[in-house]
């Protein structure tokens, strides 16, 4: 196999040179110069060793995407179209960046530090952190940069990108009750566990608040995620003789599921049960019928992560950066008036 210091005799430069062009070190290398090395390397198919690389300059060029396994199982982590969506565009932005993405599934804190530490992760991005208190340990010990999706806690030295998750409730509620609704559901995860559930509540509450109407303990229904959450909660609605029109779920799969299951037991959507989503995923447009939801801009979301990202790798002891992205309604086919 071919070395770096003969690529670097047959091109006529120094070895730094090569070690430049294969990092994309480009300052210092002309154009020229930089093709000339690259046809070489081609021609003998050169691959540098990343873990020797690593051991030499203590940076790994690895961020590691940190999956929390107690809202999913191993083969069904990627299947949630949010995350989904998410964990691509973050390997699409920082493979441009000359990054390489690596994901990892954890359901300890203990996991993610041995995981840094092994592979010595240059950055870290927690999704879906659904436990605050792990979240918050996470934060704490964390041995590389961390950007933290979806939470931000005030009393903590963190960087998070988060969206406007009380507005998006709010703007649910109210669209609902414009629409001449009053025996409106929530449902979604215990909002006591996680602080993105709770705003999304309290922004369903602060537009009832405005109508003068307080929550039904009945119609709020604290079920798992994805579309099992949803379908439990559709086959409580059916049977019940007093039942809302409408309910507000935490997530498109979650709303999926509602109406499946309604749809399965003879109900009517929207005619009998309007349903509202959130994320505006690829499911909210494939259901029939097409779902109203709260959209937000992941991509833009995921950008917003990688640059935080870099910009704590090159500053490890920067905190309090933290992005809130605005959400908007979508209105498609699941509302009716009442």
């Amino acid at each position: 196999m071919v070395t770096l210091k003969e690529i670097a005799a047959e091109a006529g430069v120094s070895v730094m040179t090569v070690s430049n062009v294969i990092h994309h070190n480009m300052t210092r290398v002309s154009p020229e110069t930089a093709e000339r090395v690259r046809a070489i390397i081609d021609k003998y198919h050169y691959v540098p060793n990343m873990a020797a690389r690593s051991l030499i300059s203590k940076a790994s060029r690895i961020v590691a995407l940190l999956l929390p396994l107690w809202h999913a199982t191993a083969d069904s982590l990627l299947l949630d179209p949010y995350v989904g969506q998410m964990v691509g565009m973050l390997e699409t932005l920082l493979r441009e960046k000359n990054y390489y993405v690596m994901i990892c599934s954890f359901e300890t804190v203990e996991q993610v530090l041995s995981i840094q530490r092994t592979w010595q992760i240059d950055g870290s991005v927690l999704i879906m952190p659904h436990k605050d208190s792990i979240t918050r340990e996470l934060v704490k010990r964390s041995v590389s940069p961390l950007v933290v999706i979806d939470r931000w806690f005030d009393d903590l030295p963190m960087n998070s990108v988060t969206v406007d998750d009380r507005k998006g409730g709010y703007l649910s509620a109210r669209h609902l009750l414009e629409k001449g609704h009053r025996a409106i559901g929530f449902v979604g995860p215990t909002i006591k566990t996680s602080s993105v559930i709770h705003d999304r509540y309290l922004g369903y509450e602060d537009a009832l608040r405005e109508f003068g109407l307080t929550p039904n303990p009945k119609w709020v229904f604290n079920k798992r995620f994805h579309q099992e959450g949803g379908e439990q909660t559709g086959q409580e609605i059916a049977a019940m003789r007093r039942r809302p029109t409408a309910v507000i779920a935490t997530e498109d799969m979650i709303a999926c599921g509602v109406i499946r299951a309604c749809t399965e037991k003879g109900m009517s959507v929207p005619q009998e049960l309007s349903v509202i989503g959130f994320d505006d995923s690829l499911p909210s447009r494939l259901i029939s019928p097409a779902l109203t939801t709260i959209a937000q801009d992941v991509r833009g979301k995921a950008a917003g992560v990688v640059e935080i990202l870099m910009e704590l790798i090159k500053d490890p002891e920067l905190t309090g950066r933290h992005i809130q992205m605005d959400v908007s309604l979508v209105e498609r086919k699941s509302v009716a008036s009442v």
